[in-house]
């Protein structure tokens, strides 16, 4: 949708979301499905102690590599009382993180392609993990998290208590980071 003033033309934004450039990408999805198919390449190298940095940059979508300007790095590493450096955060810690960006970013999607305004979102994670899984001390506790606990909290001084309700379920029935920590994946090492 645009609006224009003048000699000049704005696209719609909402939520800070180009709903015109969103609806596009959509549409295109529906049309073409091969479209819809992304592959994303993370590399990681160890710097000593616990210490791992992974970057990230260009990626596939619809079967055409997408170059990005920029590398993005992230540094994770283990707490001093873990015997780690403090140089970033855990793993856990990350994955917990990109659990509420990926719920965040879908309920944005959704609210913005059903024209929501939305005026924050906040969203707390807390997950717990027995460390005698990882380290092997025992045979009894898996290593990975055993639970994550979720608070979304989303204002909008527009929207009804049912449509913000209605984004919650939608941030955890689309979101694809809580599909993949709540369904798996399947995991390939080559």
């Amino acid at each position: 949708m645009c609006v224009r003033y003048g000699l000049y033309e704005t696209k719609m934004e909402l939520n800070g979301v180009n709903t015109q450039t969103l609806s596009g990408l959509y549409e295109s999805m529906r049309n073409q499905p091969e479209m819809a198919k992304a592959t994303f390449c993370v590399k990681s190298e160890w710097n000593g102690g616990f210490s791992v940095t992974s970057s990230s940059k260009d990626f596939r979508s619809g079967g055409i590599n997408i170059e990005r300007n920029t590398e993005y790095r992230m540094q994770y590493d283990f707490p001093n009382r873990l015997s780690g450096k403090d140089r970033g955060p855990t793993v856990c810690e990350v994955c917990m993180g990109s659990l509420a960006a990926c719920l965040t970013q879908t309920i944005v999607a959704h609210a913005s392609s059903r024209g929501i305004m939305i005026d924050s979102i906040n969203i707390d994670v807390e997950g717990d993990v027995d460390l005698r899984g990882f380290t092997g001390i025992s045979k009894d506790v898996r290593p990975g998290a055993q639970q994550f606990r979720v608070n979304i909290n989303i204002k909008s001084n527009t929207a009804s208590k049912e449509q913000i309700n209605d984004l919650r379920e939608i941030g955890k029935r689309f979101s694809p980071a809580f599909d993949t920590l709540t369904n798996g994946t399947s995991v390939v090492l080559v």
